[in-house]
């Protein structure tokens, strides 16, 4: 043996902080799988590991525990589906006739599988690259599957109801119903998660919080197990299967340099899970997993840099859609003008997230900034206060604000800019009239650095129909699976298509699942 490193639910079910204060709440383990004790330390057998605990990773454990199977859940952090606490619980479904009998509301029109990916292609493929993926056969299935996932998870006690549709965002969404619980302030994410670790209690899922998995065991180019620290012991679990379920490398510098280098020479603002560090990718590659190697960001917003937020978190409201609390009024990009280092505009403001950060990843002319005026107060003050010269650029005319800025090009594309407000017509990147803003005649003016933000990310392991990691020949590796943001990148081409990665985890965890305990 070697070690390498309108809005009808249509079910009811029952309803029933900080992040760090629900740590405690789901924390905690259940039966513990058969251990004993060796020379090298202790080992234990299992008949499945899953290594995280997120959407994906926590659906496959329950959906093998309800299939008889003994399963232990490996989860570094001190909580069980950190990064989805917040959340507000999103979760993309495809209502077609095929699968009408877990429909979560009453669509005005059923969809169609083939106006599904229709709709799916034409975002994906914003900033579109030369790639093999979306795998489309995978996506149809894994959508086609969503509205019987989310009739499973509802079995746990999470009842759904209507969030989106697909005239809306382009896919029928829905959401946990937080009204029909005890709890209407909660957290949707949170109460998901309290509910999915009672179901794995109840069906006798280990869970071993604050252990790291280092190491995959194989034996005869199979993997038979996991090497695990907990403090300073270690020890390991042979299972017949290992899942790898733990995320993506957005917290990891090496892996970010590696494969999206635009987020160190663009300065994006990472708001995920710090501890998605591409742990999950580093142990499959010393086992000979095929990698991806063109990884891209789910993006959030286009917001205030780091030094701004980091001084003031009001500056996180400073954009059109914040992580948390209200837009400040005021504050928002998608009225603005928006430049790149030599003030040069080069994108419609207005366009979605995804296009936006797209665009000033591939444009790749950083710093860009935002042009502010002082018509409103409360901004205008945050503004002030924050003028270094640098990351807040402040002078009374656009003028002396591009000579202190540095950007040449600013007072041709402020005149551009206004020209196009007064024509109500944008023939260079076809903003909507009603999207301009209308700028103060006199100053002060103000340049204010910002960046995209992204809150997961595209690439990791390679896998094929059936979850099964491969190696570069396309051979799957036995004995080791992967699921959710470290397998996701075959879901997309570049941009990502909202709330499909929800969907797509829970959906894979549930069919990984329940096939490893049929086997």
């Amino acid at each position: 043996m070697n070690t390498t490193g309108m809005t009808m639910g249509r079910r009811a079910f029952c309803g029933g902080l900080a992040v760090f204060g629900a740590s405690a709440a789901l924390a905690g383990c259940s039966a513990p799988t058969k251990q004993n004790e060796s020379a090298g330390g202790e080992t234990a057998e299992t008949d499945i590991v899953v290594l995280g605990s997120g959407l994906a990773g926590s659906a496959c454990a329950l959906a093998a525990a309800q299939g008889g199977a003994r399963v232990t859940i490996v989860e570094k952090s001190p909580s069980l589906g950190i990064s989805f606490l917040t959340s507000k619980g999103n979760v993309s479904i495809c209502q077609t006739v095929e699968n009408e009998e877990f429909w979560q509301f009453v669509p005005e029109i059923p969809d169609t599988m083939d106006d599904f990916v229709a709709r799916y292609d034409k975002v994906t493929k914003t900033g579109a690259r030369d790639v093999a993926y979306p795998d489309y056969n995978r996506v149809r299935a894994l959508m086609g599957a969503s509205c019987e996932t989310i009739n499973w998870v509802e079995q746990i006690g999470v009842d759904f109801t209507q969030s989106f549709t697909k005239e809306q965002v382009g896919t029928d969404t829905v959401k946990p119903d937080m009204a029909a619980t005890n709890e209407p302030d909660k957290a949707p994410g949170l109460f998901v998660f309290e509910c999915m670790k009672k179901a794995l209690e109840e069906n006798g899922v280990e869970i071993l919080l604050e252990h790291e998995a280092t190491t995959l065991v194989s034996e005869e180019g199979s993997i038979v197990g996991v090497e695990v620290l907990d403090g300073s012991k270690t020890k390991q679990i042979h299972a017949k299967a290992i899942v790898l379920a733990t995320g993506g490398f957005g917290g990891s510098e090496e892996y970010l340099d590696e494969l999206v280098p635009s987020v160190k020479s663009v300065g994006f603002q990472y708001l995920g899970n710090a501890l998605n560090t591409g742990d999950g990718i580093s142990m499959a590659k010393t086992v000979g997993a095929a990698c991806y190697e063109d990884g891209w960001v789910i993006p959030f917003n286009v917001m205030p840099c780091k030094k701004l937020t980091d001084a003031n978190p009001d500056f996180k409201r400073l954009c059109d859609m914040p992580m948390s609390g209200a837009p400040i009024e005021g504050g928002d990009v998608k009225s603005k003008l928006l430049v790149d280092a030599a003030g040069e505009r080069f994108i419609n403001e207005a366009s979605p997230a995804i296009a936006q950060v797209t665009a000033m990843a591939d444009h790749d002319a950083a710093p860009y900034y935002v042009l502010f005026d002082a018509s409103n107060a409360d901004v205008a003050a945050m503004l002030d206060e924050a003028a270094d010269g640098e990351s807040v650029v402040k002078a009374d005319t656009v003028e002396a604000l591009a000579e202190a800025a540095g950007t040449p090009a600013l007072v041709a594309s402020y005149e551009a800019y206004r020209d196009a407000a007064a024509a109500g017509a944008d023939e260079a990147f076809g903003k909507p009239a009603e999207a301009f803003a209308s700028y103060q005649e006199s100053g002060p003016y103000y340049l204010v650095s910002y960046v995209p933000s992204y809150v997961a990310t595209m690439g990791g392991v390679k896998t094929d129909a059936d979850c099964r990691v491969v190696d570069e020949s396309e051979a799957p590796i036995e004995g080791l699976y992967a699921i959710g943001e470290i397998a996701h990148r075959f879901m997309y081409n570049r941009s990502f298509v909202r709330h499909c990665s929800n969907s797509s985890a829970l959906s894979m965890g549930r069919i990984l699942g329940t096939s490893l305990a049929a086997e």
